[in-house]
């Protein structure tokens, strides 16, 4: 009878003429054809696999992870030979290593929520690996896989299993993204995943820049101490999602005072004597030519890129560089393009939106009306700003101090091209003004 292949083996036939031994820390992995279907393998790596102690916690984490009910958990099948245990079968599926996948495609880390539904998704595995004392140790880039429909994490061999090996020769080429006590023959436990998760987590961050909010989390969870570092992967996870709900409540607050400021700036404007406020333009910070013109950077591609082309560039760029690495240098250029861009976008943005209240029919309103059209123009900027800083990779301080420039600069410019004397509206004559329209009057 003829073997007919599923659908998803349909798949893994037409990639496999691509697919090459990807490098894990412990050994390749790879696909193999066996009686007309295609199974995953990894083949570890000879100095790994001669330690005598090695078989039996491949044997011993096989049984255990096949207990573990969860999806993002693979499941795998010791093979062995006359010398024991030489390679591993892994479930059926498609998987990449993250750094395969963001050489790839490096544009999917501006896709909505990816990089917090990643780290989610790691932190409710590890928090369950965890709560068995079975911790990971390594989550480099190189050492974290995803499924390759859907870009779902997954996990395979756990360091806790092989601490009776040599670390230094486990971990070689990875171990920025180890934990100090690990090597020192130290106390392995969920501070040690802490420490490599929050450097995972810089790494996704890293073609954009880490947000300036996330700065402090990151350094804490990532110290060389394991005393200084958070208690556990769910600890540090909801440090972060604090850090960057302050972000929200600070754009909230921006738009705040902007409403303040123009009602107090209404308040004034119509007592009978203004008091006049010199306007101070804001110094701007012009990117140097040589920069802006090089054709060379973001891969030739033009300011009206959108951001998630931005981005693309950004990794792809640092991955053409070092795979493990990016050029502080390079960097800088990226992310001064960036900010180039997030101007041109967010000032043809508040462009639009400011026209909408500083017009001569809208400013021919109510002060009551006037202030709550501001109030509606101002929330719509503070969303403006807060969403192209995201798709950009901007830090929250960065963003809105542009955001600021570009808003002065564009309300003065409305501002002047209005009746430079009321503004549209029509403010109280003072004691003055009625004295110099008697006056006139009586000589008449």
């Amino acid at each position: 009878m003829r073997y007919v292949m599923n659908f998803e083996e349909l798949l893994e036939t037409r990639d496999a003429r691509k697919t090459t031994k990807v490098r894990l820390p412990y050994g390749y992995f790879y696909k193999r054809l066996i009686d007309g279907k295609y199974s995953n393998f990894v083949e570890f790596h000879d100095e790994v696999a001669d330690h005598v102690a090695f078989s039996s916690c491949v044997r011993r984490e096989a049984e255990e992870m096949s207990k573990l009910d969860d999806r993002r958990q693979l499941k795998f099948t010791p093979n062995e030979g006359g010398d024991g245990v030489y390679a591993i079968a892994v479930e059926v599926g498609h998987y990449l290593t993250f750094e395969q996948l963001l050489n790839e495609n490096p544009a999917i880390v501006a896709r909505k929520n990816f990089i917090s539904s990643t780290i989610s998704d790691l932190v409710d595995l590890t928090t369950q690996l965890n709560d068995k004392n079975i911790f990971h140790v390594c989550f480099a880039p190189s050492n974290v896989l995803v499924r390759k429909s859907g870009a779902n994490v997954r996990l395979l061999c756990h360091g806790s299993y092989y601490m009776k090996l040599e670390q230094d020769v486990l971990y070689d080429g990875v171990e920025d993204f180890v934990a100090p006590e690990v090597f020192a023959e130290g106390t392995v436990d969920a501070r040690t995943d802490v420490y490599s998760l929050g450097k995972f987590v810089a790494w996704l961050y890293q073609s954009g820049g880490i947000p300036f909010e996330l700065k402090g989390v990151l350094a804490k969870a990532t110290a060389q101490s394991p005393d200084d570092r958070y208690a556990s992967v769910k600890d540090f996870h909801q440090a972060l999602l604090a850090r960057q709900s302050m972000r929200r409540t600070g754009l909230v607050g921006v738009a705040a005072l902007l409403i303040a400021l123009l009602a107090v700036g209404c308040y004034f404007y119509l007592l009978p004597t203004p008091e006049v406020i010199e306007y101070v333009k804001p110094v701007d910070e012009p990117i140097p030519d040589d920069m802006v013109d090089d054709e060379s950077l973001l891969l030739d591609i033009g300011a009206d890129a959108d951001s998630a082309t931005i981005a693309a560039a950004v990794q792809q760029q640092a991955y053409l560089n070092d795979s493990l690495s990016v050029d502080e240098r390079k960097m800088r250029e990226y992310q001064a393009k960036a900010e180039q861009i997030f101007r041109k976008q967010f000032t043809r943005a508040a462009d639009q939106i400011l026209s909408k209240i500083y017009n001569n029919e809208k400013m021919n309103l109510t002060e009551k009306d006037f202030l709550a059209r501001s109030r509606a123009m101002t929330e719509e900027l503070a969303k403006k700003e807060a969403e192209l800083a995201k798709e950009a990779n901007l830090g929250n301080d960065r963003s809105q101090r542009i955001a600021s420039e570009i808003i002065d600069q564009l309300t003065s410019k409305k501002m002047k091209e209005l009746d430079p004397d009321y503004m549209g509206i029509h403010k109280k004559p003072s004691d003055d003004d009625k004295t110099i329209n008697t006056t006139v009057k009586n000589k008449k």
